[in-house]
């Protein structure tokens, strides 16, 4: 941190952190920081007392940054680059200081009233599909950051999209004038997009959500189109996109589960993000949604732990002719046509599907080996024994293997 500056140094305060930045020598940081953060109302004070965590300061070599929580810094190549990395902070330390809110890492806009999400990793479209839906004429609650209220809505952070450079030239004309008369702070990296006023929530301002939306880009141009998802694909991503660390599953499950009872799960199919946000628009403003989870469960098998390590590649064979039950310490969530079971000691999260779900099902009554759920799901899916019993079998294998399953045998020596 420096000793002296050629400008007084400057705290920032924003709500619900308090004095949170502090400033030195870098007002072109700041000014950016105030263009990237419109909906985030922004206090300047001169600066007072112990500095606090966060900091970042312009000396002969550069800009630099404090690495919140430790003794480091790390240069920022721009004014731009400080105002992304400073966002990014300051939406983490919004989240901490609030343990009612849980952060979800997605995309969000207002259609009718209520928020469309788009709960995917990074480089997946958020941001772009965010910025389309402005440049369509709709509200954007975010980007990337949204938070999840105790009443399941959804809470702005009140700062604007940010895009990668340079564009696609693929991206409609249409699109790439938008960001260009839009355009806030940016570098040869980054360009923050700023919606015209009242285009863009203000921080800590709520809607009901709507859908979710996970998406699918392509390269070469396709036609847009929205398909029906299971309901499970929506958790899933809920479950893998949030920023609650150290929220143990069950709780997650508590806050999740309700919303996806009832919300529309839908694949976006895109190429062109304006053509894809309009259209998008358009199925959720007629009612479209509605039809979602009414179709498009496919059987896929059960997926994998949620946060924890992939499957081994040979799934361990299992006796076929001992009786099975469940596991202790298995919790259970319903949704749809499927399953999701939390093993308790390991806090993995577990999806089942259809077959899965009736494996389950059956196992609650009694005590079954493999060959006799093969033969009572082969009958019931009209389908070849031997086949059914083969799946039921690596079915088996991930089952115990997780702990969600035990030996009959293993279940009376253990009581």
């Amino acid at each position: 941190m420096p000793l002296a500056a050629d400008t007084a140094p400057v705290d920032v305060t924003l709500p619900g952190l308090g004095r949170c930045l502090r400033v030195y020598n870098a007002p072109e940081v700041l000014e950016a920081l105030v263009r990237a953060m419109p909906g985030w109302p922004l206090r300047r004070e001169p600066a007072a007392g112990v500095s606090p965590g966060l900091y970042v300061y312009r000396d002969g070599e550069g800009l630099w940054q404090s690495d919140p929580g430790t003794a480091e810094e790390f240069m920022l190549p721009s004014s731009a680059s400080a105002a992304c990395s400073l966002a990014a902070d300051l939406l983490s330390l919004r989240l901490e200081h609030d343990n009612e809110l849980v952060g979800l890492h997605c995309g969000s806009v207002e259609i009718d009233g209520r928020l469309a999400l788009f709960p995917q990793s990074s480089r997946a479209g958020k941001s772009t599909l965010a910025t389309a839906f402005a440049a369509a004429g709709y509200r954007l609650f975010g980007d990337d950051v949204l938070g999840l209220t105790p009443a399941g809505k959804g809470m702005a952070m009140g700062v604007a999209p940010r895009l990668r450079l340079p564009l696609p030239t693929s991206f409609s004309a249409e699109f790439a004038d938008y960001t260009r008369r839009r355009a806030g702070p940016e570098d040869d990296r980054y360009r923050f997009v700023v919606p015209p006023d009242g285009g863009l929530a203000r921080s800590e301002e709520t809607r009901p959500l709507g859908a979710l939306v996970l998406l699918e880009r392509h390269d070469a141009p396709v036609a847009p189109e929205a398909l029906p998802l299971a309901p499970g694909e929506g958790l899933l991503q809920l479950l893998c996109q949030n920023f609650a660390r150290e929220t143990p599953p069950e709780a997650l499950m508590a806050r999740f589960m309700p919303l996806m009872q009832h919300l529309p799960c839908l694949l976006l199919r895109y190429s062109e993000p304006l053509a894809g946000a309009r259209h998008l628009a358009q199925v959720l403003e007629r009612g479209e949604s509605k039809l979602i989870g009414k179709k498009g469960f496919a059987d896929t098998g059960p997926a994998p732990a949620v946060g924890a390590a992939a499957h081994s590649a040979e799934t361990p064979a299992v006796a076929r002719d001992a009786p099975w039950k469940p596991g202790t310490h298995v919790n259970v969530y319903p949704l749809g046509d499927e399953l999701f079971l939390i093993h308790t000691p390991s806090g993995e999260i577990h999806r089942l599907n259809l077959t899965g779900r009736l494996v389950w099902q059956l196992l609650q009554h009694e005590a079954l080996t493999v060959n006799e759920l093969g033969e009572l799901l082969a009958d019931y899916f009209a389908a070849p024994a031997g086949a059914v019993t083969d799946d039921v079998a690596t079915l088996m294998g991930e089952l115990h293997r997780a702990g969600l399953v035990i030996a009959e045998s293993s279940r009376a020596q253990a009581k």
